[in-house]
């Protein structure tokens, strides 16, 4: 280990500090994030208003399109018996069981007091509010499960470091443009529950690392409230209770009664909102059965990607905005096949934990190996993409604190990089959102 990274690790990290940090070493990680995302979202906001303008749309009618639309339905009415559609006789009957309610259901909490007072949009200024803290708590877990993974991740001497206030603070800072400064990633502060099922995910994920796993359990069970991909998160503690199962089996040094019981709380919530789904649209098949016929949506080990990507590689009319729409969602499911692949390299290194990448690779797969609607992947692949490249952005960040000389050279590159993504990021998003007539 480098004498130039001695302010930096001074010995390996104990599982419980001695002593408490000071109250403003604790506050700086999740300030950092909250800041970082809520500076983002401004900006964002600010530059989606300016280019609606240009096409004669509103900030609020771009915001509410799509699967916001049939949240703050759900929201107000419940799962049936209103329209998403012009006219008031299309009434929704069976399509709206596709959608967990999770999110639905905070947003009703938080309209009510809004309605009483005779507020006008209620519904819709509840979600944002419900999106905006959810995305608050996302880069907040972002933050700490970056944290996690640094601290996990052997230097030169084979030690995990020991984070100072300032690298902490960085690695955050980097961490959160990365999550929210992605293609796409303006959907965490819309009516969507992007920002919740990420934010119940990341948080799971950090608790499994720290072995809290009746806490993992509970917040897995939220989360299958929230997404039918709360599933990765299941099979994933399935896969912890057996490991520590298998510890025990060969050391006995207590039997691991929270690991082995996380999966079963954990698998509650989902359970629990198909058995009622299935019991209200049975007629038709139940709850699987409304995704196809609703959605197109039903898992083909990836069938239906490849004969997208077959079509939509090369835009052959530069003048037909759907068109490239569609050719920007295929190159974004092919960065995210990619990416995947390429994870194999840190999780053998050991720079990713296993419970991260197993997560995220199952969250990926059910994206990618099922039909549907295939501009959405773009949205659906935000949190595999972001788990996978944790250790990658980690990595860059502490290469460049490890040395003093590498600090101001590394430090600008890392600022050019996070512009140019977020520049990226905000234009594919802008352009799937404005210009494109379709669901994202």
């Amino acid at each position: 280990m480098s004498t130039a990274y001695a302010d930096e690790v001074q010995e390996s990290v104990p599982t419980r500090p001695a002593s408490p940090a000071p109250r403003s070493r604790r506050l700086a990680v999740p300030v950092s994030a909250i800041v970082t995302a809520a500076t983002l979202g401004l900006l964002q906001a600010w530059a989606l208003a300016a280019w609606a303008a240009q096409d004669d749309k509103a900030l609020r009618d771009v915001l509410i399109k799509w699967d916001a639309g049939w949240m703050t339905k759900i929201a107000e009415f419940g799962y049936f018996g209103f329209s998403v559609s012009p006219d008031p006789s299309e009434r929704v009957e069976w399509q709206s069981v596709a959608f967990f309610p999770g999110y639905p259901v905070l947003v009703r909490m938080f309209s009510s007091p809004l309605s009483v007072l005779g507020k006008q949009d209620a519904t819709f200024i509840a979600a944002l509010v419900v999106s905006a803290a959810a995305s608050f708590v996302f880069a907040w877990g972002v933050a700490r499960l970056a944290l996690d993974v640094a601290r996990r991740m052997p230097t030169e001497g084979s030690v995990p470091p020991a984070l100072s206030v300032r690298t902490q603070v960085v690695l955050t800072v980097a961490v959160t443009v990365l999550a929210f400064g992605a293609p796409m990633s303006f959907i965490y502060w819309m009516p969507y529950s992007e920002a919740l099922f990420s934010a119940l995910t990341v948080w799971a994920l950090v608790m499994m690392l720290r072995r809290r796993y009746l806490a993992a359990g509970v917040l897995t069970l939220f989360a299958g409230l929230t997404r039918l991909t709360a599933i990765a998160l299941i099979l994933t503690l399935v896969v912890v209770a057996a490991v520590e199962l298998w510890g025990w089996a060969r050391r006995r040094p207590g039997f691991p009664v929270a690991a082995v019981t996380a999966p079963f709380v954990g698998a509650l919530g989902m359970a629990s909102y198909l058995h009622w789904a299935d019991g209200v649209v049975a007629e038709i098949g139940g709850y699987f059965a409304a995704q196809e016929r609703g959605w197109s949506s039903q898992f083909d080990l990836g069938l239906a990607t490849l004969s997208w990507l077959s079509e939509h590689l090369v835009v052959q009319n530069r003048g037909d905005h759907d068109e490239v729409a569609y050719v920007l969602s295929s190159w974004a499911i092919i960065v995210a096949g990619v990416l995947c692949a390429s994870s194999l390299w840190p999780l053998l290194r050991r720079w990713l934990p296993w419970q991260v990448w197993l997560t995220a690779i199952l969250v990926a797969g059910s994206v990618l190996g099922s039909d549907g609607i295939m501009h959405a992947r773009p949205r659906l692949l935000l949190l595999p993409v972001l788990l996978l490249s944790l250790p990658f952005v980690v990595r860059g960040v502490l290469w460049v604190a490890r040395d003093r000389t590498r600090r101001w050279g590394g430090g600008v590159l890392l600022a050019a990089a996070g512009v140019v993504w977020c520049a990226l990021g905000f234009g594919f998003f802008g352009w799937m959102i404005v210009e494109f007539q379709y669901g994202i």
